[in-house]
């Protein structure tokens, strides 16, 4: 569990970024304004080897989904875990808030443990919709969207009716319940 400051400080910034636009929805705007600049990377639980990931920033605008979606695919060939799409923008409050919600304490050792997670940039609806409309376009709803594949590429969830588009209502426990819905049996 959080210490009481930094418990304080997620509440914070999970305030700011609510007020920083009022919804991600499916507006081809962009954001109303602009994410606070300061903001906390979350290092908690990272897996062995790998970073983690800036929450305020989980899309790397400059990264190939279609690489990244065939390098994971092949690692969960191998550990049989799943894959987990998360389409979304670094502008998008939602979107932020999810990805803070996947590194929560709570969160993290569940999903680690069960699937391999490539975040997909969508930037203003104007980038990878490629990679969208190959998984049935689950950004028409709203971002953030998740998109989960078995190790041999069989879509098995989507939040393709916007499910999560308005994530910034959603608990580290709703995030779970979903994760649980979704992982692959054991």
């Amino acid at each position: 569990m959080f210490s009481r400051p930094r418990q304080f400080a997620l509440i914070l910034a999970i305030l700011a970024l609510v007020l920083a636009a009022m919804a991600c929805g499916t507006s081809s705007n962009g954001p109303s304004a602009s994410l606070p600049t300061e903001a906390e990377t979350v290092e908690a639980n990272a897996p062995s080897g790998e970073s983690a990931i800036d929450v305020n920033h989980p899309y790397d605008e400059q990264a190939d989904p279609k690489a990244d979606i065939t390098a994971v695919m092949e690692r969960a060939k191998a550990d049989s875990k799943y894959v987990l799409l998360d389409f979304g923008a670094n502008w998008c409050p939602d979107c932020i808030v999810l990805a803070t919600l996947f590194e929560d304490p709570s969160v993290k050792p569940y999903l680690d443990a069960n699937f391999h997670v490539v975040h997909i940039d969508v930037g203003y609806w104007d980038k990878n919709l490629d990679v969208s409309e190959q998984y049935g376009n689950p950004i028409e709803k709203g971002i953030p969207a998740v998109v989960v594949l078995t190790p041999d590429s069989e879509m098995v969830a989507t939040t393709k009716a916007g499910e999560l588009a308005n994530a910034r209502t959603a608990t580290a426990d709703d995030v779970l319940a979903y994760l649980h819905q979704w992982a692959p049996t054991q």
